[in-house]
C-alpha cells in the first residue's frame, strides 16, 4: 500500500515537531534560522505486509470516516463493506446482482460487470456523460469478474453516475456500498508483491478516485490525497507501463486530475508528467486510440497539447506563489529569483499562446446568448458549442490569469490588466453553459477555482452560491475548500 504522512509542513519542521507556515520554496522557520529548507516532498513508499482476515463490523464505518479511497492510498485500512447509517437506510435490500459483488469470484460476476458497463453507456444517453464514460466503457480486461478491486471500482462509478443522471437515490446509495467494499480489495492489491503493478490495480485506483471526485467522502480533499498516491504508483510502475492499451487510456483520462493534484497539493517543484520521459508518453500518437473514432486528428492534437501546457503550471506555481506573497507583503525578494521566475513564466505564457493559435484553427465560434439563470449577474452569457472544448477554452483563460499576474508582479514590460479583466469576464460568463449537465461541474473545476481568486467580492459571492448546486453532482467543488469572499474592492467581474 502507499503510505503518506499526515503533516504537510517541511521535513525539518515535521522532524522538530513545530508548526510550519509552508511557504515556498523555503518555509519561514528555515529562513528565520538560516537553515537549508529540505522541502515538502513526503516520504511516500510501497509497504508490503501479510494479509490478514478481519471480522466485519465497526472497522467499516471507521474506515469510511477516515476518508475512503484516500485512506486506501495513504495507508489506512479501508472498509470491505459499507455500514454507514446513510447507506443502511436506503440499501437494506440491495438487488442480488450488486450484492453478489461482495463474494468470491464467480462465473456470473464477469457477465454482471460487463452488463453494468453496457447499461451505463446506454442509460446515460446524454452525449455529455458518454464522452467521459467512453474510455472506461471501451476498456476490456481478460480478468473482468475475477479482480475484486476492479469489479467494485467499475460498478461503484457506473452506479453513481447512473443514479445522479437518472435521479435514482437507490442507485447512488448502492454505489457507496460497492465503493466501501472495493476499498479493501484495492488495499489488498496494493499490498501484494506483484499485483500492485498490474493494469487492473492501476485502473481500480483511478476509478475510485473518480468516484471520490463525484460522490465525495467525509473529507473534501480526499481525492487530492488519493491522486498523489496514484501518482506515486505510476512513477513506481514507470512511463513504459502506461504507453499503450488500457494503461494509456487510463493515463489520458486521468491526466487532468493528476495535474490538478500537483497544482493544489504539491509535493515537489514539478508535476511528474512534465518530465521528458512522461511527456514522450503523452505525445505518442499511438495513444490517440483513447479518443472516439469519429474525433478529428486536429482536435485530438489540440487536446493533447493543452494538457502538455497545463502540466507545466505546477512548476510555475511552486516558484511563483511564495514570491508573489512575499512581494504583496512588502518583503524584499532576491532580483535573481524574480528574473528566473519571469523567464519561466514567460516561456509558459508563450506555449499557451501558441496553443491558443492552434485551438482557434478548429473554428470554434462562441455566441452570446440570453442567460437562463434568474440569479445570474449577466444578461448575456457565452455559449460554447462543445462542452469539453469549452472546458479547455476556460482552462486557457484561467492559466493565462495566473501567468500574467506573475509577470506583472515580476515587472514584465507588458501591462496585462485589460486582458486580465477580459479573461475573468469570459470565464464568469461561460460558467452557466459549460457547467450544464452531470459533467458540467467536472469541466469547470479548474477554471472556476482560479477565477475565484481574481474575481471581485460580488462575483465571488455569486460563485459561492453556485457551488452548493455543483457539489451535489461533483463533490470536488465543495465550497469548504474555497476561502471566504474578499472584503476589499479589488478583483474583476
Amino acid at each position: 500500500m502507499v503510505g503518506v504522512p499526515r503533516s504537510s509542513g517541511c521535513q525539518l519542521c515535521r522532524k522538530r515537531r513545530v508548526k510550519c507556515d509552508e511557504a515556498r520554496p523555503e518555509c519561514g522557520n528555515c529562513r528565520k534560522y538560516g537553515a537549508q529548507c529540505p522541502g515538502y516532498e513526503r516520504a511516500i513508499k510501497f509497504v508490503s505486509g501479510k494479509h490478514t482476515i478481519r471480522s466485519k463490523g465497526s472497522r467499516a464505518s471507521r474506515a469510511s470516516r477516515d476518508g475512503g479511497a484516500g485512506a486506501a492510498a495513504s495507508g489506512s485500512s479501508p472498509s470491505t463493506t459499507s455500514t454507514s447509517s446513510a447507506d443502511t437506510t436506503t440499501t437494506t435490500k440491495p438487488n442480488a446482482a450488486v450484492a453478489s459483488l461482495a463474494v468470491s469470484p464467480q462465473p456470473n460476476r464477469a457477465l454482471f460487470v460487463g452488463t453494468l458497463m453496457d447499461m451505463a453507456q446506454t442509460s446515460l444517453a446524454s452525449k455529455d456523460v458518454t464522452t467521459f464514460l467512453g474510455f472506461f466503457c471501451r476498456l476490456r480486461f481478460a480478468e473482468l469478474g475475477t479482480v475484486a478491486a476492479l469489479d467494485g471500482a467499475v460498478c461503484s462509478l457506473a452506479l453513481h453516475l447512473m443514479g445522479k443522471e437518472l435521479a435514482d437515490d437507490s442507485l447512488v446509495a448502492r454505489s457507496r456500498t460497492v465503493y466501501g467494499w472495493s476499498l479493501g480489495a484495492l488495499q489488498a492489491a496494493l499490498r501484494h508483491p506483484t499485483k500492485w503493478r498490474s493494469s487492473e490495480t492501476f485502473c481500480s485506483a483511478v476509478l475510485l478516485c473518480f468516484f471520490e471526485l463525484f460522490a465525495g467522502t467525509t473529507s473534501p480533499d480526499t481525492w487530492l490525497q488519493h491522486a498523489q498516491g496514484i501518482a506515486t504508483l505510476m512513477e513506481q510502475r514507470g512511463p513504459a507501463a502506461h504507453a499503450q492499451g488500457n494503461d494509456a487510456a487510463i493515463l489520458f483520462s486521468f491526466r487532468g486530475v493528476l495535474i490538478m493534484s500537483s497544482l493544489f497539493f504539491p509535493t515537489s517543484d514539478k508535476c511528474f508528467l512534465a518530465r521528458p520521459e512522461w511527456r514522450r508518453v503523452l505525445c505518442d500518437a499511438s495513444t490517440m486510440s483513447i479518443f472516439s473514432p469519429q474525433a478529428p486528428l486536429s482536435s485530438m492534437q489540440v487536446v493533447n497539447s493543452f494538457f502538455l501546457c497545463l502540466a507545466d503550471m505546477p512548476e510555475v506555481m511552486w516558484w511563483g506563489y511564495p514570491i508573489r506573497e512575499a512581494l504583496l507583503a512588502g518583503r524584499r525578494v532576491n532580483p535573481r529569483r524574480i528574473k528566473q521566475l519571469a523567464e519561466l513564466t514567460a516561456a509558459n505564457h508563450g506555449r499557451f499562446t501558441e496553443w491558443y493559435g492552434n485551438f482557434q484553427k478548429l473554428g470554434i465560434e462562441l455566441k452570446e446568448v440570453p442567460s437562463q439563470d434568474p440569479n445570474s449577474p449577466y444578461q448575456l452569457v457565452l455559449e460554447h458549442p462543445v462542452g469539453w472544448l469549452g472546458s479547455m477554452h476556460m482552462g486557457y483563460w484561467a492559466s493565462m490569469l495566473i501567468l500574467q499576474e506573475l509577470l506583472m508582479k515580476c515587472q514584465w514590460p507588458v501591462d496585462y490588466r485589460e486582458s486580465q479583466k477580459e479573461f475573468v469576464h469570459n470565464i464568469l460568463r461561460s460558467i452557466e453553459t459549460v457547467g450544464r449537465g452531470t459533467m458540467g461541474p467536472f469541466r469547470l473545476g479548474y477554471s472556476i477555482r482560479i477565477v475565484y481568486e481574481f474575481a471581485n467580492a460580488e462575483a465571488q459571492r455569486w460563485i459561492i452560491s453556485l457551488l452548493d448546486k455543483f457539489s451535489s453532482k461533483y463533490a470536488a467543488t465543495d465550497k469548504d475548500t474555497y476561502p471566504s469572499p474578499r472584503v476589499d474592492a479589488q478583483g474583476y467581474s
